[in-house]
């Protein structure tokens, strides 16, 4: 049996006007996902926080990509 990638199970749209809400939004989001699935929470959110803005979206999507979709009004944000 092959296993399939399916798509994210959550959209989150950010307003991108409000940076520094976005940062503090994804870190959240980081903290409670990577709780519920067992990952290591303070790895993640220092490798988050090692870079501007961009780089903590990179970072978010590298881990939890599988289950949340980040959107900036109609597309996805892939960095």
């Amino acid at each position: 049996m092959m296993a399939s990638k399916t798509k994210a199970i959550m959209q989150v749209h950010l307003d991108q006007r409000n940076n520094g809400g976005i940062g503090e939004d994804l870190l959240e989001y980081a903290e409670t996902l990577s709780e519920a699935l067992g990952m290591d929470t303070v790895k993640i959110h220092q490798e988050m926080q090692n870079g501007d803005l961009s780089h903590l979206i990179a970072t978010f999507n590298k881990y939890f990509s599988d289950y949340i979709e980040l959107l900036d009004t109609d597309q996805a944000i892939d960095l």
